[in-house]
């Protein structure tokens, strides 16, 4: 993201969202969609299209941890800027899964 003062921060949470992305794709699972973090984070790996049990194990735990991550940055950077972060990683890695691709 271009123009963040918070580069620290920006790297983190990219860093987050790249990993995010590889583990969904290695178990097939749309993360945007309606209540799959809720069933991730309940445990319910049927939300995967693809057996995976160390991926999902994997998953599960940084999405645990994203979250302390996220309330981390809101405390440090404040909302706003979190939330300018989170979009940009968002936007990029919304393209990226649609064209198919994991790299920047």
């Amino acid at each position: 993201m271009a123009g963040s003062k918070h580069t620290v921060w920006q790297r983190h949470l990219d860093g987050i969202g790249d990993e995010l992305l590889r583990l969904s794709i290695a178990c097939d699972v749309l993360l945007r969609e309606p209540e799959v973090i809720d069933r991730i984070l309940k445990n319910d790996d049927t939300v995967c299209g693809r057996k995976n049990p160390e991926g999902f194990r994997k998953l599960r735990a940084l999405l645990m941890a994203t979250y302390h991550s996220l309330n981390s940055a809101i405390d440090r950077i404040g909302p706003e800027e979190t939330k300018l972060i989170t979009n940009a990683i968002i936007e990029r890695i919304d393209t990226l899964r649609s064209l198919g691709g994991t790299n920047k």
